[in-house]
């Protein structure tokens, strides 16, 4: 930790069911604006009707969508929220499994429909970080 960052404390914490239907990212992006959440962790397990993930391919420096139309569980989902363009972010990456047991992951974009979702976000008070447009890698990360 630099040295002029304070650590953050703990704020709320919030445990609940997504809507089936619902957009998996604009949900959370839109719970968390409701609630003026401005940073802190997500997590969250359940299952898509389909999904859209990203790759972000450094040579490119822009992401590489893959859209998958089935069902498929949501083994695991971790993000974080911070603030771009005065509204909060949100970042996360997800990992799916088929019904064979066979399993994908990527970051989380716009596009994927809930199932069932069970979410927990741990909301963090302090300074929120705030992103921007890096330079070197053309990403939206923390300054």
């Amino acid at each position: 930790m630099a040295a002029e960052e304070k650590p953050y404390l703990t704020g709320r914490t919030y445990i609940f069911r997504m809507k089936k239907g619902e957009d998996l990212l604009a949900a959370i992006v839109d719970f968390c604006h409701d609630n003026q959440i401005k940073c802190g962790v997500i997590n969250a397990i359940g299952a898509v009707q389909n999904a859209t993930m990203g790759y972000y391919n450094q040579k490119k420096k822009k992401y590489d969508k893959h859209v998958l139309d089935e069902e498929l569980e949501i083994a695991s989902l971790m993000g974080n929220v911070s603030i771009m363009d005065n509204r909060p972010m949100v970042h996360a990456h997800i990992t799916l499994s088929d019904d064979e047991g066979g399993i994908i992951g990527g970051h989380l974009m716009s596009g994927t429909k809930i199932f069932a979702c069970e979410i927990f976000i741990q909301e963090l008070v302090g300074n929120p970080k705030v992103r921007k447009k890096d330079k070197a890698t053309k990403l939206p990360l923390w300054m």
